[in-house]
């Protein structure tokens, strides 16, 4: 046997791909100096917020094909009790549906707002995605972690925590801003448990990703704006008009990409999500930090050589490749599924070879389709 090989490779990955490159060209577009766009980042998000009203033409062009379908496999029923059956149903999911749209769009929100309190903030706090999210993922939908979780895990943070030693963020972010360093750990928890929600709502109430990203910019658009007018009012924590007052079309084309490649990016998000799971994500967020380190300056090159281990250690916890040392890939959705196919095959030639068995002697007796022992 290899000692690498692939996991279960299939057009699932089509999101993740996209993804990758949707978020390393976002990440590049951000590091754009030639705006005063990102100087504002209330605004940023309030065009990102906007960016996702988009998704609603798919959604309405979906939910208008789909009115009044109802399918069922149960025949010969009365139409009135299937109707009954039907519409109870869906009113039992839509019913929780909105409460868990709302959590999820207000958890988005709130931890927007702690991203943009702790810019300042250096140390690659988003490493601790990966374990907060299994976590989360553990709990809500009972997910085992295996040996290869656990192992891709601890080199994955302690990796994430070198960067940051040999950079200096972590040193420097303790010293100077404790507090805000923990407020962004708190953020991420928060970014975690909004994907894992996601997934919830997907999966058990059936919402589309469309649908999802619809809802989401309408009720982050409407906060971020509340928020704006009182910003700019009572707190000036923005310079609103420096922005407006400067506006030209080169931060309408800022605009324009910062919408084009957020909304690609979020739509790739939940579709990995709806696919796959939301530690998947954790491979798009890895392959876009790249972006961040191309100008090979410094510690750069040293950055990516981490990164890259680090992303391949998330295709590792991910189970799209698999380490075959040490019984690492043992128990992986692939490897658990051929034993169950392998057990399923040893049963039915068991099965066979006792109705062989009884049929030498005289004992199995054929009736039509099915057979008795006497």
């Amino acid at each position: 046997m290899a000692f690498i090989s692939l996991g279960n490779i299939d057009k699932n990955l089509i999101p993740i791909l996209v993804g990758c490159v949707i978020c390393f060209l976002n990440r590049i577009l951000n590091q754009y100096e030639g705006t005063l766009l990102f100087k504002n980042v209330i605004l940023t998000n309030i065009f990102i917020s906007f960016s996702g009203l988009f998704a609603g033409i798919p959604y309405l062009i979906i939910k208008k094909s789909s009115k009044g379908v109802i399918t069922t496999d149960l025949k010969n029923i009365n139409k009135n009790v299937i109707k009954y059956l039907y519409i109870n149903k869906n009113k039992a999911i839509i019913k929780g549906k909105k409460r868990l749209i709302l959590l999820s769009s207000l958890i988005y929100f709130v931890q927007s707002l702690l991203y943009t309190y702790t810019l300042i903030i250096k140390t690659n706090s988003w490493i601790w995605y990966i374990l907060i999210t299994s976590i989360f993922y553990y709990l809500i939908f009972k997910i085992k972690l295996y040996k290869h979780h656990y192992l891709s895990v601890i080199l994955i943070l302690l990796i994430g925590f070198i960067i940051d030693l040999v950079l200096e963020n972590i040193q420097n972010d303790i010293i100077n801003n404790l507090f805000l360093l923990l407020i962004r750990f708190l953020r991420e928890i928060l970014l975690s448990l909004h994907f894992v929600i996601i997934k919830y709502i997907i999966e058990k109430k059936f919402v589309s990703v469309y649908e999802m990203v619809f809802f989401n910019g309408i009720i982050n658009l409407l906060l971020l704006g509340i928020f704006s007018i009182f910003d700019y009012c009572f707190f000036g924590i923005y310079n609103y008009s420096e922005y407006f007052n400067n506006f030209n079309f080169k931060e309408f084309l800022v605009i324009m990409g910062v919408m084009v490649t957020q909304l690609c990016l979020n739509l790739s998000l939940l579709f990995t999500i709806n696919y796959n799971s939301p530690c998947h994500v954790f491979i798009i967020f890895v392959f876009g930090q790249l972006a961040y380190y191309v100008n090979f300056s410094g510690y750069s090159i040293f950055v990516i050589v981490c990164l890259v281990i680090i992303l391949f250690l998330s295709l590792i916890f991910n189970e799209i490749i698999e380490i075959n040392v040490w019984g690492l890939s043992y128990n992986t959705k692939k490897n658990i599924s051929a034993r169950a196919g392998d057990e399923d095959e040893l049963f039915i030639t068991k099965i066979d070879t006792i109705d062989s068995n009884l049929e030498k002697d005289g004992l199995l007796i054929e009736f039509g389709e099915n057979q008795v022992i006497e």
